[in-house]
């Protein structure tokens, strides 16, 4: 009995050997995705500290805020799309048609204040040819629709996604916007107030 306990223990110990929190300042030291998480794949993060001192954990609720180009997001993408698109793939046609095909059921269109939870946390590659020396960059598998952020803190730096001082000040600037239609007889009391409500609740 004891020995079984013994090998149950190990093979935990095992699994979370390498199950660790991962730093923006890692990123910054180019450490590679093996050294920080084992594996090659870059799995295995229990937690990310990002570059404002924020933690994300897998259950944790990412905002978003507008994307780069004011309709699709230069950091989401619909990665279920992309696996049917890739074997839907025309083999009549040349590789850059598919490719711009492919790109294009990709994107994903403006979600600016919705939310979406982190399923997973990765450290990817930043060159997927050279995985042993060429540093990470964080890639979330987030639990909507198949989406994934393909760099973390990129997307963070543009504002796709916002963290808790910019989400605050986000909604505080959308309440003005609406008290704003309210004045202008747009939009009724009521609408203000649905909406008022909602939004207080990202305001600290």
């Amino acid at each position: 009995m004891k020995k079984l306990v013994s090998l149950c223990l190990f093979a935990v110990l095992s699994l979370n050997v390498f199950a660790q929190t991962v730093t923006y300042q890692d990123l910054l030291d180019h450490k590679s995705a093996k050294e920080l998480t084992g594996r090659k794949g870059g799995d295995n993060i229990t937690e990310y500290v990002a570059s404002n001192g924020e933690v994300f954990r897998p259950g944790s609720v990412i905002t978003y805020g507008y994307p780069a180009n004011g309709k699709y997001y230069l950091y989401f993408r619909d990665v279920t799309s992309s696996v049917l698109n890739a074997l839907a793939e025309d083999p009549d046609q040349n590789a850059a048609v598919n490719a711009a095909n492919r790109e294009a059921s990709e994107r994903v269109e403006n979600r600016s204040g919705g939310t979406a939870t982190i399923k997973k946390i990765q450290c990817l590659p930043v060159d997927p040819y050279n995985r042993n020396t060429s540093g990470c960059k964080i890639y979330l598998v987030l639990n909507r629709g198949g989406l994934a952020c393909t760099n973390f803190e990129e997307a963070i730096a543009i504002r796709e996604i916002l963290v808790k001082a910019d989400d605050s000040e986000e909604a505080l600037q959308e309440l003005k916007r609406w008290k704003e239609k309210l004045d202008l007889q747009i939009i009724t009391q009521e609408e203000y107030d649905a909406k008022k409500a909602e939004l207080m609740k990202r305001i600290k």
